[in-house]
Protein backbone atom coordinates (compact mmCIF):
# COMPACT_ATOMS: atom_id res chain seq x y z
CA UNK A 1 0.00 0.00 0.00
CA UNK A 2 1.84 3.24 -1.00
CA UNK A 3 1.33 5.24 2.31
CA UNK A 4 2.75 8.38 1.25
CA UNK A 5 0.38 8.71 -1.50
CA UNK A 6 -2.55 10.17 0.86
CA UNK A 7 -0.42 13.05 2.23
CA UNK A 8 0.57 14.48 -1.06
CA UNK A 9 -1.45 17.11 -2.80
CA UNK A 10 -2.62 16.61 -6.15
CA UNK A 11 0.35 18.36 -8.76
CA UNK A 12 1.69 18.34 -11.64
CA UNK A 13 4.95 16.76 -12.85
CA UNK A 14 7.36 17.79 -10.40
CA UNK A 15 5.41 16.10 -7.44
CA UNK A 16 4.49 12.77 -9.63
CA UNK A 17 8.45 12.49 -9.76
CA UNK A 18 9.00 13.25 -5.99
CA UNK A 19 6.12 10.66 -5.62
CA UNK A 20 8.26 7.83 -7.36
CA UNK A 21 11.49 9.25 -5.85
CA UNK A 22 10.07 8.47 -2.15
CA UNK A 23 9.68 4.92 -0.23
CA UNK A 24 6.23 3.54 -0.77
CA UNK A 25 6.19 2.03 2.49
CA UNK A 26 6.44 5.30 4.63
CA UNK A 27 3.92 7.95 5.18
CA UNK A 28 5.27 11.70 3.90
CA UNK A 29 4.05 14.91 4.77
CA UNK A 30 4.43 16.26 1.60
CA UNK A 31 4.30 20.07 2.17
CA UNK A 32 6.80 20.39 5.18
CA UNK A 33 9.00 17.56 3.45
CA UNK A 34 9.00 19.63 0.39
CA UNK A 35 8.49 23.36 1.01
CA UNK A 36 10.55 25.42 -1.73
CA UNK A 37 9.00 23.00 -4.57
CA UNK A 38 8.11 25.14 -7.33
CA UNK A 39 6.29 24.00 -10.51
CA UNK A 40 8.12 22.57 -13.66
CA UNK A 41 10.89 21.04 -12.19
CA UNK A 42 12.59 19.33 -9.25
CA UNK A 43 15.44 21.15 -7.14
CA UNK A 44 18.65 18.88 -6.65
CA UNK A 45 18.21 19.41 -2.69
CA UNK A 46 14.67 17.98 -3.23
CA UNK A 47 15.24 14.97 -5.25
CA UNK A 48 18.63 14.50 -2.48
CA UNK A 49 15.89 14.50 0.30
CA UNK A 50 13.85 11.99 -1.45
CA UNK A 51 16.36 9.59 -2.37
CA UNK A 52 17.75 9.90 1.85
CA UNK A 53 14.74 9.09 2.64
CA UNK A 54 14.78 5.88 0.55
CA UNK A 55 18.06 4.73 1.46
CA UNK A 56 16.62 5.30 5.22
CA UNK A 57 13.80 2.91 4.64
CA UNK A 58 15.08 -0.41 5.71
CA UNK A 59 15.33 1.08 9.40
CA UNK A 60 12.39 3.43 9.13
CA UNK A 61 10.31 0.36 8.14
CA UNK A 62 11.05 -1.20 11.28
CA UNK A 63 11.13 1.74 13.47
CA UNK A 64 8.13 3.70 12.76
CA UNK A 65 4.71 2.90 14.34
CA UNK A 66 1.69 2.30 11.82
CA UNK A 67 0.05 5.86 12.27
CA UNK A 68 3.43 7.87 12.32
CA UNK A 69 4.23 10.02 9.93
CA UNK A 70 7.75 11.35 8.31
CA UNK A 71 8.15 15.61 8.34
CA UNK A 72 11.26 15.94 7.19
CA UNK A 73 15.16 14.37 6.41
CA UNK A 74 18.44 15.75 6.05
CA UNK A 75 21.81 14.74 6.76
CA UNK A 76 24.95 15.80 8.41
CA UNK A 77 27.26 15.05 11.46
CA UNK A 78 26.54 14.05 15.40
CA UNK A 79 28.61 16.23 17.49
CA UNK A 80 28.68 16.76 21.21
CA UNK A 81 29.84 20.25 21.93
CA UNK A 82 33.09 19.16 23.76
CA UNK A 83 34.35 16.58 21.21
CA UNK A 84 35.09 19.68 19.06
CA UNK A 85 37.90 20.34 21.48
CA UNK A 86 39.50 16.67 21.15
CA UNK A 87 38.51 15.33 18.06
CA UNK A 88 36.20 17.27 16.06
CA UNK A 89 38.41 17.07 12.71
CA UNK A 90 38.21 12.82 12.96
CA UNK A 91 34.64 12.77 13.93
CA UNK A 92 33.21 13.21 10.94
CA UNK A 93 34.66 9.72 9.43
CA UNK A 94 32.10 8.44 12.67
CA UNK A 95 29.00 9.94 13.10
CA UNK A 96 27.41 10.76 10.08
CA UNK A 97 23.74 10.58 10.70
CA UNK A 98 20.56 10.63 8.25
CA UNK A 99 18.59 12.69 11.03
CA UNK A 100 14.34 11.90 10.30
CA UNK A 101 11.97 14.23 12.17
CA UNK A 102 8.39 12.58 12.59
CA UNK A 103 5.18 13.78 13.73
CA UNK A 104 6.54 12.22 17.27
CA UNK A 105 10.28 11.98 17.86
CA UNK A 106 13.51 13.55 15.93
CA UNK A 107 15.31 10.09 14.56
CA UNK A 108 18.96 9.48 14.13
CA UNK A 109 20.25 6.83 11.85
CA UNK A 110 23.56 6.05 12.24
CA UNK A 111 25.34 5.90 8.53
CA UNK A 112 28.38 5.44 6.46
CA UNK A 113 29.66 7.81 3.84
CA UNK A 114 26.85 6.77 1.25
CA UNK A 115 23.94 7.31 3.73
CA UNK A 116 23.48 4.02 3.80
CA UNK A 117 22.07 3.21 7.39
CA UNK A 118 25.12 1.39 9.59
CA UNK A 119 25.59 0.46 13.54
CA UNK A 120 22.70 1.70 15.72
CA UNK A 121 19.68 4.72 16.12
CA UNK A 122 18.51 7.09 18.79
CA UNK A 123 15.62 8.60 19.44
CA UNK A 124 14.38 12.74 21.19
CA UNK A 125 10.45 12.36 21.69
CA UNK A 126 9.34 15.70 20.57
CA UNK A 127 8.10 16.10 24.18
CA UNK A 128 11.55 16.06 25.25
CA UNK A 129 13.19 18.42 23.36
CA UNK A 130 13.68 21.50 25.86
CA UNK A 131 15.28 24.42 22.92
CA UNK A 132 15.94 24.38 19.93
CA UNK A 133 19.06 27.33 18.32
CA UNK A 134 21.52 27.35 15.45
CA UNK A 135 22.86 29.07 12.35
CA UNK A 136 23.64 28.75 9.28
CA UNK A 137 24.52 24.61 8.98
CA UNK A 138 24.25 24.00 12.59
CA UNK A 139 21.10 23.09 14.83
CA UNK A 140 21.30 22.35 18.30
CA UNK A 141 18.97 20.32 20.02
CA UNK A 142 18.82 20.73 24.19
CA UNK A 143 16.89 17.89 26.06
CA UNK A 144 16.74 17.88 29.81
CA UNK A 145 20.29 16.24 29.47
CA UNK A 146 22.42 17.29 27.26
CA UNK A 147 23.10 19.34 23.98
CA UNK A 148 23.34 17.74 20.77
CA UNK A 149 25.08 19.74 17.84
CA UNK A 150 24.08 18.60 14.46
CA UNK A 151 25.83 19.94 11.61
CA UNK A 152 27.34 20.15 8.17
CA UNK A 153 23.43 20.85 6.97
CA UNK A 154 22.44 22.10 4.09
CA UNK A 155 21.42 25.81 5.40
CA UNK A 156 18.15 26.00 3.99
CA UNK A 157 17.28 22.37 5.50
CA UNK A 158 18.91 23.49 8.63
CA UNK A 159 16.30 26.23 9.00
CA UNK A 160 13.48 24.38 7.67
CA UNK A 161 14.49 21.84 10.43
CA UNK A 162 14.56 24.75 12.92
CA UNK A 163 11.48 25.97 12.25
CA UNK A 164 9.92 22.64 12.36
CA UNK A 165 11.34 21.66 15.66
CA UNK A 166 8.92 22.49 18.98
CA UNK A 167 10.21 23.54 22.27
CA UNK A 168 8.90 22.61 25.81
CA UNK A 169 9.62 23.31 29.45
CA UNK A 170 11.02 20.22 30.69
CA UNK A 171 13.89 19.37 32.09
CA UNK A 172 13.39 15.67 32.13
CA UNK A 173 14.64 13.11 30.26
CA UNK A 174 17.14 12.75 26.99
CA UNK A 175 18.31 11.00 23.87
CA UNK A 176 17.10 7.39 24.20
CA UNK A 177 19.15 4.36 22.60
CA UNK A 178 17.60 1.90 20.08
CA UNK A 179 17.72 -1.48 19.89
CA UNK A 180 19.24 -2.47 16.46
CA UNK A 181 17.20 -5.52 16.45
CA UNK A 182 13.57 -4.78 17.93
CA UNK A 183 14.05 -1.16 18.41
CA UNK A 184 13.36 -1.02 21.86
CA UNK A 185 13.98 2.60 23.28
CA UNK A 186 16.44 2.67 26.77
CA UNK A 187 17.44 5.77 28.56
CA UNK A 188 20.71 4.05 29.50
CA UNK A 189 23.66 1.92 28.02
CA UNK A 190 22.40 -1.49 28.88
CA UNK A 191 24.79 -5.00 28.17
CA UNK A 192 21.27 -6.02 26.41
CA UNK A 193 17.80 -5.58 25.50
CA UNK A 194 15.29 -6.36 28.24
CA UNK A 195 13.09 -7.05 25.28
CA UNK A 196 14.89 -9.52 23.05
CA UNK A 197 18.06 -10.38 24.91
CA UNK A 198 20.26 -8.98 21.94
CA UNK A 199 23.44 -8.26 23.38
CA UNK A 200 25.56 -5.14 23.05
CA UNK A 201 29.48 -3.70 22.99
CA UNK A 202 30.71 -2.79 26.14
CA UNK A 203 31.82 0.53 26.94
CA UNK A 204 34.39 -0.17 29.20
CA UNK A 205 36.32 -2.56 27.15
CA UNK A 206 36.03 -0.20 24.50
CA UNK A 207 37.73 2.10 26.41
CA UNK A 208 40.13 -0.52 27.84
CA UNK A 209 41.53 -1.28 24.41
CA UNK A 210 41.81 2.17 23.33
CA UNK A 211 43.85 2.92 26.56
CA UNK A 212 46.10 0.25 25.37
CA UNK A 213 46.80 1.55 22.30
CA UNK A 214 44.41 4.56 20.61
CA UNK A 215 42.34 2.78 17.46
CA UNK A 216 42.04 -0.28 18.58
CA UNK A 217 38.56 0.22 20.98
CA UNK A 218 36.93 1.97 17.87
CA UNK A 219 37.84 -1.12 16.07
CA UNK A 220 36.13 -3.03 17.93
CA UNK A 221 33.20 -1.18 17.90
CA UNK A 222 33.40 -1.42 14.10
CA UNK A 223 34.55 1.72 12.84
CA UNK A 224 37.29 0.43 11.49
CA UNK A 225 38.21 2.87 9.09
CA UNK A 226 38.60 5.26 11.69
CA UNK A 227 40.55 3.04 13.89
CA UNK A 228 43.16 2.49 11.17
CA UNK A 229 43.90 6.33 10.87
CA UNK A 230 44.05 6.57 14.69
CA UNK A 231 46.59 3.56 14.61
CA UNK A 232 48.72 5.22 12.05
CA UNK A 233 48.81 8.52 14.11
CA UNK A 234 49.48 6.51 17.05
CA UNK A 235 52.44 4.53 15.75
CA UNK A 236 53.85 7.39 14.18
CA UNK A 237 53.97 9.32 17.16
CA UNK A 238 55.41 6.13 19.24
CA UNK A 239 58.19 5.95 16.78
CA UNK A 240 59.17 9.37 17.24
CA UNK A 241 59.60 8.86 20.80
CA UNK A 242 61.49 5.74 20.51
CA UNK A 243 63.97 7.59 18.02
CA UNK A 244 64.20 10.59 20.20
CA UNK A 245 64.64 8.04 23.71
CA UNK A 246 66.72 5.33 22.14
CA UNK A 247 69.54 7.75 20.78
CA UNK A 248 69.80 9.85 23.77
CA UNK A 249 69.75 6.80 26.23
CA UNK A 250 72.94 5.72 24.21
CA UNK A 251 74.93 8.89 24.53
CA UNK A 252 73.17 10.28 28.10
CA UNK A 253 72.31 7.21 30.08
CA UNK A 254 68.99 8.12 32.20
CA UNK A 255 69.85 11.98 31.59
CA UNK A 256 69.32 11.58 28.45
CA UNK A 257 65.71 10.16 29.05
CA UNK A 258 64.51 13.86 29.92
CA UNK A 259 65.25 15.33 26.59
CA UNK A 260 62.07 12.32 25.06
CA UNK A 261 59.88 13.21 28.04
CA UNK A 262 57.60 15.70 26.43
CA UNK A 263 56.98 13.44 24.12
CA UNK A 264 56.36 10.67 26.56
CA UNK A 265 53.73 12.57 27.97
CA UNK A 266 52.14 13.41 24.82
CA UNK A 267 51.45 9.78 24.45
CA UNK A 268 50.55 9.13 27.84
CA UNK A 269 48.10 11.92 27.46
CA UNK A 270 46.89 10.43 23.73
CA UNK A 271 46.15 7.09 25.02
CA UNK A 272 44.18 8.53 28.03
CA UNK A 273 42.10 11.13 25.43
CA UNK A 274 41.45 8.38 23.11
CA UNK A 275 39.91 5.92 25.49
CA UNK A 276 37.88 8.62 26.96
CA UNK A 277 36.49 9.39 23.53
CA UNK A 278 36.17 5.64 22.61
CA UNK A 279 34.04 5.07 25.72
CA UNK A 280 31.88 8.24 24.62
CA UNK A 281 31.45 7.17 20.89
CA UNK A 282 30.34 3.20 22.69
CA UNK A 283 27.37 5.39 24.88
CA UNK A 284 26.48 7.12 21.51
CA UNK A 285 24.23 4.06 20.64
CA UNK A 286 23.60 0.26 20.69
CA UNK A 287 26.68 -1.40 19.41
CA UNK A 288 25.35 -5.20 18.63
CA UNK A 289 27.93 -7.54 19.92
CA UNK A 290 26.61 -10.48 16.90
CA UNK A 291 26.37 -7.42 14.14
CA UNK A 292 22.84 -6.79 14.11
CA UNK A 293 22.48 -3.69 12.09
CA UNK A 294 18.85 -1.52 12.15
CA UNK A 295 18.49 -2.55 8.56
CA UNK A 296 17.80 -6.20 9.76
CA UNK A 297 20.92 -7.19 8.22
CA UNK A 298 24.05 -8.17 9.75
CA UNK A 299 27.02 -5.48 9.24
CA UNK A 300 29.56 -6.91 7.17
CA UNK A 301 32.72 -6.76 9.03
CA UNK A 302 30.60 -8.85 12.32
Amino acid sequence: MLRCAALMPSGGQPEEELKALLPASIAVRFEEMFPYLRSGRIKRRDRRRAEMLRKAEPVLQRALNPMEVVRFTTNGVRQLTWWLLTAGSMNPFANRTTLVLTDRRVLLIHTDSKQRPRMFANQLPLERIRATAGRNSYVFIRSGREQLMFHGVKRTEARQLRGLLDSTATKKGGWQNLCPRCFTATDGVPTACEKCGEEFKSAKKAALRSLIFPGLGDFYLGYRKYAMLEIIGATLLWALFLSTLIPAVMAKGLEGALVASPLLALLALSHIGDALLTRAKARTGLHSKDGTLPTGDAWPGA
